[in-house]
């Protein structure tokens, strides 16, 4: 009950900052320039600082060396949801237009927006180590599979290896290699600089949550509509994935916080990121931002009701 009420508190303040967002959009004191700027800024800057400072000040060289199952771990359970997510979608018989996004969907979590904010909230910044390590996975899956299948499903080339390779070249996987290295290396930088990276840190939180509120109020209440293909989705996401996340930490023998931090970060909504990819590249643009909203206010029941579990 100690583990329900701790969830449920989360839940609110969580809840709490995204209805921030979305008062922010419906005062008309956010906008479109707004969300860019804010998605530009985290996304390029303060998402790489955290993954530096979650790395340095988290994570050692002992612990990657003694465990490199937990590295191995969620990309492994990426690769599993994609294959039942794309088998699922052919006993659907889904439209073209709908099968990528459908599949990107069911397999991909939105691990730092709202996943980052509230491992934190539930476990603290003990948890950022391994938040990092499933946004590094689900970040190649994002930025290769998930694009390549949704051009797909706009009826588009794939893009060829330099596209699907280009996320190498984003500012969040760069933070990721510089992390890393510092962490092997077991080099600290200058205090004045670890300051910086924190505060940097800090910021991701709240500002990734008013992002999501004013993402909500954008796609509007009237868009929400729960349909077959949407409430399988829904059941893949928030029970699907993280019984597969369940199960391989049982095979690996992850436990503890590692474990608590994978299932919970699987158990997010859908990341928001289908829904850019879907508008830009002309699949089925509605079909992701309905699964996005929808997702995002159903994990805020979700959450508190995995802490009795975990």
């Amino acid at each position: 009950m100690e583990s329900f009420l701790h969830g449920i508190a989360s839940v609110t303040i969580i809840l709490m900052l995204t209805a921030t967002g979305w008062f922010c959009g419906a005062k008309g004191w956010m906008n479109a320039q707004s969300k860019a700027f804010i998605s530009k800024f985290l996304l390029s800057m303060a998402v790489p600082c955290m993954c530096i400072y979650g790395l340095r000040s988290n994570l050692t060289r002992e612990m990657l060396a003694s465990s490199p199952a937990m590295v191995a771990a969620p990309f492994l359970c990426n690769a599993l949801n994609f294959t039942c997510a794309f088998g699922l979608s052919k006993l659907l018989c889904l439209p073209r237009r709908q099968s990528g996004v459908f599949v990107v969907m069911c397999g991909l979590s939105n691990a730092m927006f709202i996943g980052y904010a509230m491992c934190t909230e539930l476990f603290g910044s003990e948890c950022a180590p391994y938040v990092i390590l499933y946004y590094l996975a689900s970040t190649c899956f994002t930025q290769t599979i998930a694009m390549w299948l949704i051009r797909r499903s706009a009826d588009n080339e794939g893009g060829g290896a330099a596209q699907a390779l280009k996320f190498l070249r984003s500012p969040t996987v760069i933070g990721l290699v510089v992390g890393f290295t510092l962490v092997l290396l077991d080099v600290t930088p200058p205090s004045f600089v670890m300051s910086y990276l924190r505060y940097m840190n800090n910021v991701v939180s709240p500002l990734a949550l008013l992002l999501t509120g004013y993402i909500i109020y954008e796609m509007g209440w009237d868009k929400l509509r729960l349909n077959r293909t949407l409430a399988v989705m829904m059941a893949f996401r928030f029970l699907f994935a993280p019984g597969v996340y369940t199960l391989l930490c049982a095979v690996f023998g992850i436990g503890g916080l590692a474990r608590s931090t994978f299932i919970v970060e699987a158990s997010m909504p859908v990341v928001t990121q289908t829904v850019v990819a879907a508008a830009q590249y002309g699949a089925d643009e509605q079909l992701a931002a309905e699964g996005a909203a929808l997702t995002t206010l159903a994990s805020f029941l979700v959450i508190p009701v995995l802490m009795l579990l975990l």
